[in-house]
């Protein structure tokens, strides 16, 4: 008799932990803002346009966050060359490191403090970390 308690219990914290996982990062409860388009942002392969969210510059290059097909979270660095870089994840976080070192961390993703060491956390937005040497 006490099984279907347990299995009630189990399953209602495990609807719970999952409606959790799919809680929308607060860039993307907010209208999108001219800031916040990507010129081109049709070309991005995977990148969902209306999506995009401008959340700081790093290095000289503009960050933004999108979603993506499906379940997924993206970084794009635009550089001031018209190129773009486009970093792709599943579900809530996706980590970065740029050519220089520089790491970012968007969402939920954290880099392990043993590959960080020194260096210093700046957070760029709500859900945007910047880590550097």
């Amino acid at each position: 008799m006490r099984l279907p308690g347990k299995v009630f219990v189990l399953l209602s914290v495990s609807l719970m932990l999952s409606s959790c996982a799919a809680a929308p990062l607060p860039e993307f409860k907010v209208e999108q803002t001219e800031r916040d388009i990507i010129p081109n942002a049709s070309s991005l392969t995977g990148v969902e346009p209306g999506s995009t969210r401008f959340v700081g510059e790093v290095e000289s290059a503009d960050l933004y966050m999108a979603r993506g097909d499906g379940d997924i979270l993206c970084l794009v660095e635009a550089r001031p060359e018209a190129s773009y870089n486009v970093f792709c994840g599943d579900g809530l976080g996706v980590g970065v490191e740029l050519e220089s070192g520089t790491r970012i961390e968007l969402g939920t993703f954290r880099f392990p403090e043993s590959q960080i060491g020194d260096g210093e956390r700046a957070q760029l937005s709500e859900s945007v970390t910047v880590i550097t040497d």
